[in-house]
């Protein structure tokens, strides 16, 4: 995950480009669009972090099966997370 720094960074360097787009019109003053993009970023993120601590619940239920290596861990995290995504409309 990315820290409320790398964020920030990220929303400048996002913003920056879009105001250097002949064919894009700002609407609002590049400081009100960096938050607006912080703001859906960190959003974004928090759902991503809720959906991995629903995976993490559910791999606990498989923990023997995981043990066994009857099943990989890293591919059924992926395929729960998937599922969960998918059921809220998530995109990942």
């Amino acid at each position: 995950m990315l820290t409320e720094n790398e964020i920030q960074n990220f929303s400048r360097e996002i913003a920056g480009l879009l105001s250097n787009e002949k064919d894009v019109e700002l609407l609002q003053p590049l400081s009100a669009i960096e938050e607006k993009i912080t703001a859906v970023i960190t959003v974004n993120m928090e759902e991503e972090r809720r959906i991995n601590t629903a995976c993490d619940k559910i791999m606990d239920q498989y923990a023997r099966e995981i043990e066994r290596g009857s099943v990989d861990p890293h591919q059924m995290f992926l395929m729960i997370k998937k599922k969960l995504a998918k059921e809220k409309g998530f995109v990942l």
